[in-house]
Parts: structure tokens; C-alpha cells; sequence
């Protein structure tokens, strides 16, 4: 399989894209100088990137300027949540692809017939669309590849008297290493369970190994109890990664982003399980510990016969669409589907150092990294993932459960109970 075919994505189609909305309302009229369209973004890809950003669609789109409006991830919800109640502010905005962005649906234009021709290249943009089918409504424009690996330092490896060349495979290698680690005086797995980051990044890699793609698919439509023994299952295997002393102790009271990735760039852990694109990724891992010592690999497998443990948890990135307040709105499908093009996909590479969707960026850009180099053999082999497929309920329940069991404060069954309850005030779920 050509990899860079897998991390196919979107064409550009701002030529077209004014005629898209035509009936949505609004007036993107010039007469008094250009549209200034409002961005509410939380700059995934660092601030340089977005700097290119702006002045790149500015100079080739002279009708618009751009006015962004960057909040921290973790802030974003308490700033976008009032906008979407009064119905007022950006006429752009970005959720993550999924169900955080299917609860938000309604702040949003959905594209119509016209999201195949906006996305005509990508191989899937179904992160963006409901119940991850393109057949169905979609939100908005992605235009990164996103998904789950574990990061590891190679000299703490050795410095344990593992094989940095190695890395655990297994679950049962990894707590042998995490043991061998810790004699050390090493964290083995630097980790912060405040906030969405562990329903994100860990859940998924520990319930490929317990369900298929229709239970993942079913975790979606809310049509799997939290009480199945699958999903109780994996909230056994979360537990035991706190509960057997693998990861900080500090771990319930901080945030992976930044607390959590800060443990790992010291040189402080042996592992980190984190994200390819966006926020933090290898390039600021290598940047702190040196190319050479950064390695990249699966999380450990639990149950080496499970139809999707040898899989890469892969989703689109950030989703760009055009609120359903904006009075500018032609201007907001011109922008978003500058995001798709080539020209942005060259600037994610470049100065983002992620994984783009368009699969006419130059190769000859790519990274050379060697853990650039291993992401792009292990994303060859995806299947859907299962964070994604969580509500906001539902996330916030797996990060506060998990913090309580790891204090001693809940059981893993009454933490399964919480979940259902979760599940059950989710709006955008049918409920088992």
C-alpha cells in the first residue's frame, strides 16, 4: 500500500467554493473593502504554522482577511460553548473530528452534496460527516491525519537494561519493562488523566484490543452498555496501567498537555502515549531528546488475537467549518476549503511537521525523521477510532473515573456504572 496514498486527502476548491453556499444566506459583499471572517481556532500545529496560515490565504484571497481568535485546548470548550448558546461570534470554528464534533452539529452549515467535491482527494473524510458515513451530513474541512502511538526514550531503555531497539511488544513486556524502569528511578509511562486527553489517546489502544469495528461502531450509536464485559474490560486495563505504579504518581492532578508530555521531553519517562500531529508530536519530542533516542512504536498488545490489535487508531485531525450564524458564509467555505488544498497541506508539512490529507503535497517535503519514518508504516494499517466515538459526557466520565479508581476513591465495576450514566445523558446517543 503507497502510504502517502493512505494519508490522501483534499483537494483545494476555492475557485468553487463561493458558489457552494449560494441560499444559506449572508453577504460577503467587497464594496466597503475586504470581508474580515472571525476565527476561533486553538492553533493546532503551533503558531507559526497559523502565521503562515494567514498571510498565505491573505495575499492569494485579497477580498479576505482573516481575525483569529487562538484559546488553549483545554480553555476551548468554555469559550466556544457561548458562542454556540447566543448563536454569535466566529464564522469559522474547529472541533476535533467525531462525536465532538457531531454534538456541536448545530452550530454548524452542513456542506451538502457539495462536501465530495470539496473533499474530491481524500480518501476518507468521514470524521467529519455523521455516524463517520459521507453519505450522511458533513461539518466542515479536516486537513491533518491524526491517531495514537507510543513514544519511548531509548537511552532510559538502556538504562534499565532493556533493549532500546526493542521496545515492549506485549502487555505482559510492558509491565516487566515499566518494573525494570522504575528500579531506575524512572516514570515508565509519563501520563495526566485532567481533562479529554485520556478518552482521546489511551482508551482506544487499550479497547482495540476487546472490540471489533462493529462494536466501535456501536459505541457510537450508543447501542453497547458501558456494563459489557468488553468495555468493563478495558477499563480493567486502563486501571491497571495506574493501579500497578506504571505511570507518576502526580498523574490524577495534572493535564497530559502540557504536565504529562513535560515528564516525557526531560527525559524523566520511558514512554508516552501521544498523538502524531497537532499539539505535541515527534517533532517536539526530537527537538528535546534528539532524533537518535526518540523511538516510535504500538501500544503493547493485550490480546494478540483480537481482529484489531495489530491496527492504527486513525482519524482526520481538527474540523473547520462555517457557523450557522455567520453572515459571511461564502467567505467561510472560500477559507475552509483553502485548508484542503495543497498549498496548506505543504505548510502542515513544513512548519507543523504533521501528518497531511492531500495527497498532492510535494513527498520530496517530507520528514526524514526516523520516528516520521516508523509513523508512516504503522498508519499503513488503520482501523476506526475508538475515542472519537465518545460524547462529551462520556469523556469527561472516563477521565474522572479513571482519576478516582487511581486514588482508591471507585472500583473499576461502580466506574463501568458511571460510564452508562454518562452514556445515558449524551444527547447525540440512542442509549442501550
Amino acid at each position: 500500500m503507497n502510504r502517502r496514498r493512505t494519508l490522501a486527502g483534499l483537494a483545494a476548491a476555492g475557485t468553487a467554493a463561493a458558489v457552494l453556499l449560494t441560499g444559506c444566506g449572508g453577504d460577503d459583499g467587497t464594496a466597503d473593502g475586504p470581508v474580515t471572517l472571525k476565527v476561533l481556532t486553538w492553533e493546532p500545529g503551533g503558531a507559526e504554522y497559523w502565521q503562515q496560515v494567514k498571510s498565505r490565504f491573505e495575499a492569494s484571497h485579497p477580498d479576505i482577511k482573516l481575525e483569529m481568535e487562538s484559546v488553549p485546548f483545554d480553555k476551548y470548550p468554555e469559550v466556544q460553548g457561548p458562542y454556540i448558546t447566543s448563536q454569535s461570534g466566529p464564522d469559522v470554528m474547529a472541533n476535533n473530528a467525531g462525536l465532538e464534533l457531531f454534538d456541536r452539529r448545530n452550530a454548524y452549515v452542513p456542506l451538502g452534496e457539495q462536501a465530495a467535491e470539496i473533499n474530491k482527494d481524500l480518501v476518507s473524510y468521514s470524521g467529519a460527516c455523521e455516524d463517520f458515513d459521507t453519505s450522511r451530513n458533513c461539518y466542515g474541512v479536516p486537513f491533518s491525519y491524526q491517531g495514537n502511538v507510543l513514544y519511548y526514550n531509548k537511552d532510559v531503555l538502556a538504562a534499565a537494561g532493556l533493549d532500546p531497539e526493542q521496545p515492549p511488544a506485549t502487555w505482559d513486556e510492558f509491565g516487566a519493562a515499566c518494573e525494570a524502569v522504575a528500579a531506575t528511578g524512572k516514570t515508565c509511562l509519563a501520563l495526566g488523566l485532567s481533562g479529554t486527553f485520556p478518552a482521546y489517546w489511551d482508551f482506544p489502544e487499550i479497547a482495540r484490543n476487546y472490540l471489533t469495528e462493529d462494536d466501535i461502531r456501536a459505541l457510537l450509536a450508543g447501542t453497547i452498555s458501558w456494563t459489557d464485559p468488553k468495555l468493563v474490560s478495558t477499563l480493567e486495563k486502563l486501571a491497571e496501567i495506574t493501579t500497578s505504579g506504571w505511570a507518576n504518581d502526580n498523574a490524577p492532578s495534572i493535564t497530559m498537555l502540557p504536565d504529562g508530555a513535560d515528564i516525557f521531553q526531560r527525559g524523566d519517562a520511558a514512554f508516552a502515549g501521544t498523538i502524531i500531529s497537532d499539539a505535541v508530536n515527534w517533532q517536539a519530542f526530537g527537538e528535546a531528546l534528539g532524533d537518535e533516542i526518540l523511538g516510535v512504536t504500538r501500544w503493547p498488545v493485550i490480546n494478540p488475537d483480537a481482529p484489531l490489535a495489530q491496527k492504527f487508531s486513525g482519524i482526520e485531525g481538527a474540523v473547520y467549518g462555517v457557523t450557522q450564524w455567520s453572515d459571511k458564509k461564502d467567505a467561510g467555505l472560500t477559507f475552509i476549503s483553502w485548508l484542503a488544498s495543497k498549498e496548506n497541506g505543504e505548510l502542515w508539512v513544513e512548519y507543523a511537521k504533521g501528518q497531511p490529507l492531500n495527497s498532492n503535497v510535494d513527498s520530496a517535503l517530507l520528514p526524514d525523521s526516523p520516528a516520521f519514518l516508523k509513523i508512516q508504516e504503522l498508519v499503513a494499517n488503520p482501523t476506526l477510532h475508538a475515542g472519537v466515538m465518545l460524547s462529551g459526557p462520556e469523556a469527561d466520565a472516563l477521565a474522572r473515573g479513571w482519576q478516582q479508581v487511581t486514588l482508591g476513591q471507585l472500583t473499576v465495576d461502580a466506574w463501568a456504572e458511571q460510564m452508562q450514566q454518562a452514556l445515558e445523558r449524551s444527547p447525540t446517543k440512542q442509549h442501550n
